[in-house]
């Protein structure tokens, strides 16, 4: 018997993310894959799956989804209002859902992105070794209304149901401190505009997955904000010639002219992935080494 999962409504953008798709930036291709990576991963873990097993990302809400089987399945990330036949839905934890029930996100309390783990993953096309779905390049589209999900089996059974502790659920708010690393090019901004960029606040405009603008005390260049294309990455905060600094996410280009003042480290890309429009954004400056060391305190979880 196939394990499905209809769409009744897809809600602002549903989409199939796994963890990316790598080795291809050489060739324009950005990894994607799910903006929120702590919640997939933690999702995954807590129903036996592989790390890099593929979920559906919610975002915004107004999405509503009826189970075609007897699922067992976790949400995690953005609190979107989740409940079950009208029964509210902990996040973190792993939750038995009946065939015919309907799972409904309504919208944004605290976050934006949520992710539904289930038990053997959801079942997709793949695109270049992933199923992570990104539509300005042609790999895919969101999920509309009557589409059907397909999910994958349960090798040896599910084990009990279980939760993450409370110490590693992220807390989110709408004021955030984004740890950075210094860009190899900081010294074509002004000494004021480094300074003001780590003393000031910011707010966040809007954003896609490509990326967020922020709005703010604009940042000034020594002489042009234009440079020869280079390397960017998810967390890369590009500055063009506005002085509006600009965060590259998931779906972000492989290369930017605009000069860059430095990276948004990746134990934090959690919250810019959470972070909805009006919150306020500061930054902190850390070395190479203490981002290593977050990375590496991040991942032995």
């Amino acid at each position: 018997m196939e394990q499905l999962i209809q769409v009744n409504k897809p809600g602002l953008f549903l989409s199939v993310q796994d963890l990316g798709r790598r080795g291809y930036q050489h060739l324009g291709v950005p990894v994607s894959g799910a903006m929120d990576r702590y919640a997939l991963i933690m999702g995954n873990r807590l129903l036996n799956n592989e790390d890099g097993f593929a979920a559906l990302e919610i975002t915004f809400g107004g999405t509503e989804l009826t189970f075609k089987y007897d699922a067992v399945i976790c949400i995690t990330g953005g609190d979107l209002a989740a409940h079950i036949d009208y029964e509210p839905v902990h996040l973190w934890e792993t939750i038995k859902a009946q065939q015919g029930q309907q799972l409904i996100f309504e919208r944004p309390i605290h976050g934006m992105r949520a992710y539904l783990c289930v038990a053997g993953g959801i079942q997709s096309e793949m695109w270049l070794g992933s199923q992570s779905i990104f539509e300005k390049g042609k790999m895919g589209n969101r999920l509309e209304e009557e589409d059907v999900i397909k999910v994958g089996q349960v090798d040896g059974g599910q084990s009990s149901l279980r939760a993450l502790r409370r110490d590693l659920r992220p807390i989110l708010t709408q004021t955030v401190t984004l740890r950075v690393i210094a860009s190899q090019i900081e010294s074509q901004f002004t000494t004021a505009s480094l300074s003001k960029f780590y003393q000031s606040s910011y707010v966040f405009k809007k954003g896609d997955r490509m990326g967020c603008m922020l709005e703010g005390a604009p940042l000034v260049h020594n002489s042009t904000a234009d440079i020869v294309s280079d390397v960017v990455t998810y967390g890369t905060i590009q500055v063009p010639a506005n002085g509006q600094p600009m965060i590259l996410l998931a779906d972000r280009q492989t290369t930017g002219g605009y000069t860059t003042i430095g990276t948004v480290i990746s134990a934090d890309h959690w919250k810019l992935a959470q972070m909805a429009p009006g919150a306020t954004v500061q930054f902190e400056k850390v070395s190479i080494k203490e981002a290593e060391w977050l990375q590496q305190l991040w991942q032995q979880f």
